[in-house]
């Protein structure tokens, strides 16, 4: 049923007319990962890594309607109240899979669109499998290794921090929220020479004084999963994003991207 009230929207042009009406606000993107696999894995049940073909028809239609900015870019714009072309969008990926170097990045490169990839700090490998390569299942579960997040950064692609352990920083008592984000922010900075790295929490979940420690210890910005649209007004450490997975088909993404679901 919500797949056809997506068509629905898609097809009749009131997609197109509600993104006309938000253009001067600016979309982020949550990606998790891309995979080659022609099936969805069955351990995949929320549809995290979405197939190859479906995220290139995703990067389509953005080249066709929408101006793919860089999270720097965003950053630096609301900093410095700088103007944002309309129908701007921030490509975001978390967790660090590996299928984002074999399967997404190459795509992304081809169409020249920035992307921020947010990692998991203590699940990256300390060790590479060599210079690209093509995707394997194992990409899926792997993580990215540094020497591997190096090629990326030296691509064009932007890193941050989803902490070290990805644990829900709301349930953790305040040393432990301040070692996830201070230790990972610190191998960032130590691995990448990035001054201040951008953060996304884990499962999009903050309060007030995490968001004013995060702003506290450096962090050009932070990002949670709330749904909605970024302007000027918003607070830059508490930025909302829009999720996509894999049952997301161009109307269901198109849909997604001009704010009509919830």
């Amino acid at each position: 049923m919500k797949k056809l009230a997506f068509r629905l929207l898609y097809w009749t042009g009131v997609v197109r007319l509600v993104a006309w009406l938000n253009r001067r606000r600016v979309v982020f993107i949550c990606y998790h990962g891309v995979t080659e696999r022609e099936t969805r894995h069955p351990d995949d049940s929320y549809g995290l890594h979405v197939r190859k073909d479906r995220f290139r028809a995703h990067l389509e239609y953005l080249r066709k309607h929408y101006y793919v900015i860089s999270l720097n870019d965003f950053v630096k714009a609301s900093r410095d109240d700088l103007p944002l072309p309309p129908y701007a969008a921030v490509i975001t990926f978390d967790d660090g899979y590996r299928n984002f170097f074999t399967a997404a990045a190459p795509l992304l490169q081809e169409r020249r669109m920035p992307a921020a990839m947010f990692l998991i700090v203590d699940r990256v490998r300390q060790n590479g499998d060599g210079v690209g390569g093509p995707w394997t299942a194992a990409d899926d579960e792997k993580y990215l290794s540094w020497s591997e997040i190096k090629q990326l950064t030296d691509n064009g692609f932007e890193f941050g921090s989803h902490t070290c352990t990805h644990r829900k920083l709301t349930e953790l008592a305040s040393p432990e929220v301040d070692r996830e984000l201070r230790q990972s922010k610190e191998a960032i900075v130590r691995e990448l020479q990035l001054e201040n790295p951008p953060l996304a929490y884990p499962y999009g979940f903050t309060n007030d004084s995490i968001a004013a420690l995060a702003r506290a210890l450096g962090y050009s910005c932070a990002i949670t999963t709330d749904k909605g649209f970024n302007d000027a007004a918003t607070d830059c450490f508490k930025l909302r994003r829009t999720l996509v997975g894999d049952d997301d088909d161009v109307p269901a993404f198109a849909t997604r991207l001009a704010g009509l679901t919830r």
